[in-house]
């Protein structure tokens, strides 16, 4: 496909697609720090966890049906048109009025990141044979490990000198330049693949997990109706693992559940992404709201747990060769549910015992919990790899479609125990979040009325902490599913009787 390309040009296109990756990536942690401002600027704080969420599902669920696009059409057009629907996306996200219209334009970039993610890393894969994308794979890594990292920082000090759609709006220069990178380096002839795309099996699995999705993060409003809500999405679903049967190219392939490795890698995945959302997505608000700290230091603290991630990955990597996978997940799976259960403890703690530790412990439980992340993931992902040879690709797709759909929905469960907390705790306060994160506000609070505001925001927090603590707990048993050879020897146990 790219065999006259110079090895220049090559290194030209993969820095394009790193760009365009980073693009994407970043924009699923920057907003992180920044959303306790906008939510003190838009209000309707209820729905936060939807920022989040529609994000991730519009992209979860886009990224097999890029695939097939890229096969079929050629890589540029998808691109072009991806980013071009990402970066629509990222100015209306600037002009966004109240939280449902950033819902609703956070769901058009998803739509868009969708095939950024997808073809970028088709395109790197098209550039170099087998025996040396090996070298390539670790620049494609630190994308996401750097925009995990620069991400909550960048957002904090956007949002803390700056003006909160800038966190959007800064993407679009680096669109546009990646766009023309490609459209100058990339020298594509397109191949003629047949495939068919299984957009209605996409389009029953988005409306099956959107209506799990509205029914807990609305269960406060809903009542009864949310049994009605929760039987149709179940039988959108059954609808949809019928079809898939019967297609021809189904959006997610069998022979990634027939084996028990595949499987278990795609559950743990989806468990994980659910816990990492109790921490992404809560704790700047917790700092910022109880603690009454900066966008910084709240930023911080995520920053610390996103570079503790890449770390742990590259050590585990190295304690796997002379362990085994699952002891390695199973290692990792313990630093995770310490750091929980140290970040649980803070939030349950008398304010007067957690105030003297908000500079550090918060930061420190954090860096556990990414240390974590990070070994489970590596072990996992390097297990699948072994498992699949010759569905490596669609088995890795698979595993980020899955870590996507559970951060979607570990996003919308902690939603839905935020909200119904905050009004059990404090039911006849009006956005409460956005009055104790508006520094103005906050300040004309009578000292009563902003101890009380404080103490059930405070307790309806924790309560999200101690379900993402039982998340943790999950995904630490869902480590035992990881094979227990080690690296190299997983087909000589499958062989044996």
């Amino acid at each position: 496909m790219n065999s006259e390309s110079s090895p220049t040009q090559r290194r030209l296109v993969v820095a394009g697609c790193i760009a365009a990756m980073f693009t994407a990536a970043v924009e699923g942690t920057i907003v992180a720090t920044a959303m306790p401002t906008i939510v003190a600027d838009l209000g309707g704080f209820s729905l936060l966890a939807w920022v989040f969420a529609s994000y991730m599902l519009t992209q979860a669920i886009t990224i097999p049906i890029y695939g097939r696009l890229a096969d079929l059409y050629g890589r540029k057009p998808v691109m072009y048109f991806g980013m071009g629907i990402f970066l629509i996306g990222c100015i209306l996200c600037g002009f966004a009025t109240s939280m449902l219209w950033l819902v609703i334009f956070r769901a058009v970039q998803g739509i868009g990141a969708g095939a950024i993610l997808t073809v970028a890393m088709t395109i790197v894969s098209d550039l170099y044979p087998a025996t040396e994308r090996v070298k390539v794979q670790p620049y494609i890594a630190s994308v996401f490990a750097g925009s995990s990292i620069i991400g909550p920082v960048l957002g904090a000090f956007i949002v803390a000198n700056l003006s909160w759609p800038l966190i959007f709006w800064f993407n679009i220069p680096m669109g546009v330049l990646t766009v023309v990178m490609l459209a100058m380096f990339l020298k594509e002839t397109p191949r003629v693949v047949q495939h068919t795309i299984d957009a209605t099996g996409a389009l029953l699995l988005m409306l099956a997990i959107t209506g799990i999705l509205i029914a807990m993060l609305e269960a406060d409003k809903l009542g009864w109706w949310i049994a009605l809500l929760v039987a149709g999405s179940v039988l959108v679903f059954w609808l949809f693992l019928k079809m898939e049967r019967r297609s021809p190219e189904p959006l997610l392939p069998p022979v990634l559940w027939q084996n028990r490795t595949l499987m278990g890698s795609n559950i743990g995945s989806f468990v994980i992404g659910a816990a990492l959302m109790g921490v992404s997505a809560f704790l700047p608000t917790y700092l910022q709201s109880v603690m009454g700290q900066g966008v910084l230091a709240s930023g911080m603290a995520l920053s610390i747990m996103s570079f503790s991630w890449p770390i742990a990955a590259t050590i585990s990597t190295r304690i796997m060769i002379r362990s085994t996978y699952r002891k390695t997940a199973v290692g990792g799976a313990v630093m995770m549910v310490a750091g929980t259960v140290a970040l649980t403890g803070f939030a349950a703690a008398p304010l007067s015992v957690s105030l003297p530790l908000a500079g550090w412990f918060p930061t420190a439980a954090a860096f556990l919990i990414g240390a974590g992340l990070g070994t489970m993931n590596s072990a996992q992902m390097i297990s699948m790899q072994e498992a699949a040879p010759n569905h490596r690709g669609v088995a890795t797709g698979m595993q980020t479609f899955m870590r996507m759909v559970g951060s979607t929905f570990g996003t919308a469960l902690l939603g839905a125990v935020l909200n119904l907390s905050l009004t059990m705790k404090i039911p006849k306060a009006h956005d409460p979040l956005q009055t104790l994160m508006d520094p103005a506000l906050r300040e004309k609070l009578p000292a009563r009325e902003l101890t009380d505001l404080v103490a059930g925001v405070s307790g309806s927090l924790t309560n999200v902490f101690w379900v993402t603590l039982a998340i943790a707990i999950i995904a630490g048993i869902a480590m035992w599913t990881v094979p227990d050879v080690q690296p190299g020897k997983l087909h000589e146990q499958e062989k044996q009787p």
